[in-house]
């Protein structure tokens, strides 16, 4: 028995050094992320606690976008993407693996201090009119995404018609096009009835003076999309290469603990398709 115990002693002395040879190797270490333009200020929100649990510090490449992140992870400049929209056929051939999927409600943000809402089946005609306005008159002011943006693909999916109606205004000269997520929210703020694609994390983690329209009579909260009563959200998916990054399947395991799961959901986000 004595020679039991000592052997559990040496055991756990072993155990202990190296996890703390594990630790020390991994603090110091950076994990480069990046990706839609949405999640900075969630990354930068998450970093000093992951940086706490792990040693790892996480470095933001910001205004990628989605295929950017993608293909820069494919490059190996980056450990980790974070994509708004599902992996393309050239991206999954580049061997690319959407890991794991997160969610935040989307919706339409305005600069107007007071917005009316719509119907979801009401948008599509609303982008299409030569003058919309708002119920007390004012003039709506829509800003598109690019083409290839996520943005522009979230919202053909999740409002009958609009992605019909989003190519059919594209090449009027009255429609702006803002280049990335932060574009697209400094235009908003700068517009007298604007209306805008954007998330709940970004318009929550940035702080904008913006408000969300009500669809369906409903908020796009976060409670309301967990119990929900609010259906529209967009996808994050956490895109890593096939010759995995150790410090980003490091961050997918921090993403799936409770501080990380709540963590998240302070930013706006809970756990998608996992």
């Amino acid at each position: 028995m004595r020679g039991i115990r000592v052997s559990g002693r040496v055991a756990c002395v072993v155990a202990a050094t190296l996890f703390l040879q594990n630790q020390i190797a991994l603090a110091g270490e950076t994990m480069r992320i990046g990706g839609t333009g949405g999640i900075n200020g969630m990354v930068k929100n998450l970093a000093p606690l992951f940086a706490a649990e792990t040693g790892i510090t996480l470095e933001l490449i910001p205004s990628l976008g989605a295929g950017g992140g993608n293909n820069a992870v494919a490059d190996g400049v980056l450990d980790v993407s974070i994509s708004g929209r599902p992996l393309n056929a050239a991206e999954i051939a580049k061997g690319l693996t959407a890991v794991a999927e997160f969610r935040t409600p989307f919706g339409l943000v305005t600069s107007h201090p007071k917005p009316n809402g719509f119907k979801s089946a009401e948008f599509a005609q609303l982008y299409q009119s030569d003058k919309p306005v708002w119920d007390d008159g004012t003039p709506i002011r829509i800003v598109l995404r690019p083409t290839n943006d996520s943005d522009t693909w979230l919202l053909g999916q999740i409002l009958p018609g609009m992605a019909a109606a989003i190519a059919k205004i594209r090449p009027r000269a009255d429609i702006t096009t803002a280049a990335t997520d932060q574009d697209n929210a400094d235009m908003a703020e700068q517009l007298p009835g604007s209306l805008v694609g954007a998330s709940l994390t970004q318009i929550k983690m940035e702080k904008r003076n913006l408000r969300f329209v009500t669809i369906d009579g409903v908020e796009p909260t976060l409670e309301n999309y967990k119990n929900g009563t609010y259906p529209l959200g967009k996808p994050l998916y956490i895109v890593l290469a096939s010759k995995k990054s150790s410090t980003g399947e490091r961050f997918l395991a921090f993403l799936r603990t409770p501080k990380g799961v709540a963590a998240l959901q302070e930013t706006g986000i809970v756990p998608g398709a996992q």
